[in-house]
């Protein structure tokens, strides 16, 4: 097949909500890199200023302006792949690091073009799945993991096997504002790291003024050690479609946006097939499941490798083509979001467990957690440990247990001296002292 011209490409992307991001992608992806030639050819299409596309090119990690840099092997060199072996595979494959790429339950990734391979040595290194949680050790009811194991799940027809798309369609006879009420007495709160209560981010963006209105998850999780919401989207990925769908309800919102990590190129595929199953099914598109009037458009935009992204506002930044930076709050995304509207900002995990809850009720919801605490949360273990991997863990679990009597402890000879929390973000809590 012939090359799309360059006009093609930009015909194609210019009039679609948020462009530049899958236009840069779609020049990499046909010539290998961003040659200059490229650049200030989007630069005319897009009348952003050569100077300011540039600057915001070369901030994205995997963004090449090396010719055939696309498909040149790039080799996680996160905390844990580093202990695996990164520097032989650095050398071994003339390879360039990279920021941790969300493997960490299974070292080391390696991406060429947009295939991942798996290894430690540069001659065993193959396409592996993500790892499915193994199921939960202390026989705890879950939320979000509760049918990920299911096979089938990732499909329309498997997730509605066990409910799928049912939370959306008992929300559709009710009003938005009892929808709000619900997340808000479940004390659901955000599971992206500030945990903002959920129902009144919700109730905040219906109640402000200006539209369209908009829905962003949040998937670009790039702390070190952090992979969970790899798992829910590659194994449950219309949990977090009819998640965010909920919440275009409840607030108003009319589009919405999946902004995922680059190093998820695998990921990509099952969401863009889950979108088009949901899009046949009457669940995305106009007047979803037959309520005249309801809309919501539905975008997946592939990030370029950045850290901050993981920020909210330097997530919206990066959605509306501008340099990456963090936001000055106040103003905050609710009543200044994405070009300027209001819009919700939730990771995967909060979308997640919204259907749940909508289905369950909100006094379930809170009875999972332990003593007064509330809820569930997904914590990716990895490192010096028996079982890494994904454990959805009540709230009110002391880390002891999850260590020691569900993931094993640690390996053969060896103590935990400390145990990083939270990424980059986060501090150490050390090991117990004799």
């Amino acid at each position: 097949m012939k090359p799309a011209a360059d006009s093609h490409l930009i015909d194609h992307w210019r009039d679609q909500p948020a462009p530049l991001l899958p236009l840069l992608h779609a020049f990499q992806e046909r010539d290998g890199w961003l040659s200059e030639d490229a650049l200030r050819c989007i630069s005319d299409g897009l009348k952003i200023p050569l100077a300011e596309l540039f600057g915001t090119v070369t901030f994205y990690h995997h963004f090449s302006r090396e010719e055939n840099g696309l498909n040149k092997p790039r080799v996680c060199d996160g905390p844990v792949c580093r202990f695996r072996g990164t520097e032989n595979l650095l050398e071994a494959l003339s390879a360039k690091p990279m920021p941790c790429a969300g493997r960490c339950d299974g070292p080391i990734p390696v991406l060429k073009g947009n295939e991942v391979l798996i290894g430690c040595e540069a001659n065993d290194l193959k396409p592996l799945p993500s790892p499915l949680p193994s199921p939960n050790p202390g026989g705890i009811e879950e939320c979000v993991f509760a049918h990920i194991r299911e096979e089938g799940r990732a499909t329309i027809e498997g997730y509605k096997k066990t409910g799928g798309y049912a939370a959306l369609e008992k929300a559709l006879v009710d009003s938005p504002e009892n929808l709000v009420a619900l997340i808000t007495e479940s004390k659901l709160a955000g599971r992206g790291g500030a945990g903002f209560p959920t129902g009144k981010k919700w109730e905040m963006v219906a109640q402000a003024e200006g539209n369209p209105k908009t829905i962003v998850c949040n998937a670009d999780e790039g702390e070190p050690g952090c992979f969970k919401d790899r798992a829910l989207l590659d194994y449950d990925p219309h949990a977090t479609l009819e998640g965010m769908i909920l919440a275009a309800h409840a607030t108003g919102a009319t589009r919405g946006f999946i902004y995922l990590r680059y190093e998820y190129p695998d990921t990509m595929g099952t969401l863009e097939r889950a979108i088009t199953e949901a899009k046949t099914a009457g669940w995305l598109g106009q007047n979803i499941g037959g309520k005249a009037g309801f809309d919501f458009e539905l975008y997946i935009r592939r990030g370029a490798g950045a850290y901050i992204c993981g920020e909210e506002g330097s997530l919206l930044n990066s959605l509306e083509g501008k340099h990456p930076f963090p936001r000055n709050r106040p103003p905050f995304p609710v009543t200044h979001g994405f070009e300027d509207l209001p819009t919700v900002v939730n990771n995967v995990e909060t979308f997640a467990a919204v259907p749940p809850i909508v289905n369950h009720g909100a006094d379930w919801y809170q009875s999972l957690g332990l003593g007064e605490h509330a809820g569930t949360k997904a914590v990716s273990l990895s490192g010096d440990i028996q079982r890494p991997g994904n454990y959805e863990v009540p709230f009110g679990l002391p880390l002891k247990t999850l260590l020691h009597d569900w993931a094993g402890g640690p390996l053969a000879g060896q103590s935990i001296q400390a145990v990083s929390m939270a990424g980059l973000s986060g501090g150490f809590l050390g090991g117990e002292r004799p």
